[in-house]
């Protein structure tokens, strides 16, 4: 095994020896060796494993388009055929599930604005009621107690009359009677006084006379 290789290193090493007649860097015929074979043989190893990528070999590009059109091809068919209607279906599923969702949204918002308006309607006629019920109460307690007050004026009035009319007659009783006191004391006085008697007619118009003045 060692051997070999120093022989293949002497022959790296060793210059080639140029032959007019068989060309450049060629040994003559007789001269081959053993080591000379097996680097030859080396070289056409060498020359049998290809470097480099596979999808870049330019003897391979028609058969890798090929392929590359059938699976585009057949991807294109399931997709077209199998996946997309069952995306499509499913979107149009979920855009009919929000178009629904939408439209009861928008049916349940109108519902609550009809309730909302109802409900002012509602509260703005009771409002309205509320008012008129105190008006009307207002004017009913207003024109009770007004005729209470009619009433009571006149009420007053007449008792004011009636009391009057009994203090003008108890007045002219009282005057009367006092007129009568007053000629008989001053009758008893003068009588007393003088011992002469005095005539009623006298006494009656000194008694009124002094009536009057008061």
């Amino acid at each position: 095994m060692t051997a070999p290789a120093a022989t293949e290193f002497k022959l790296a090493d060793v210059p080639a020896t140029e032959y007019p007649d068989q060309g450049h860097g060629a040994a003559p015929a007789g001269e081959a060796t053993e080591g000379h074979t097996e680097t030859v043989g080396h070289e056409e190893g060498g020359h049998g494993a290809k470097s480099g990528l596979p999808q870049l070999d330019i003897s391979t590009f028609s058969g890798q388009i090929f392929w590359l059109i059938l699976s585009f091809a057949v991807l294109y068919l399931v997709i077209s055929r199998v996946a997309a209607p069952k995306i499509g279906g499913v979107i149009a599923d979920r855009a009919g599930r929000i178009k629904g969702d939408l439209d009861a949204a928008s049916d349940a918002k109108k519902a609550s604005e009809a309730a909302i308006a109802n409900y002012e309607r509602a509260l703005s006629d009771a409002r309205a009621r509320a008012v008129k019920l105190s008006d009307d109460i207002r004017n009913q307690v207003q024109a009770e107690a007004n005729a209470k007050n009619d009433v009571a004026s006149k009420q007053l009035a007449a008792d004011t009359a009636k009391a009057e009319a009994r203090i003008a007659e108890m007045r002219t009783g009282a005057l009367a009677k006092l007129s009568t006191i007053a000629r008989d004391t001053a009758g008893e006085i003068v009588q007393k006084l003088t011992g002469d008697s005095v005539p009623a007619g006298e006494l009656d118009a000194a008694v009124a006379s002094a009536l009057k003045r008061s």
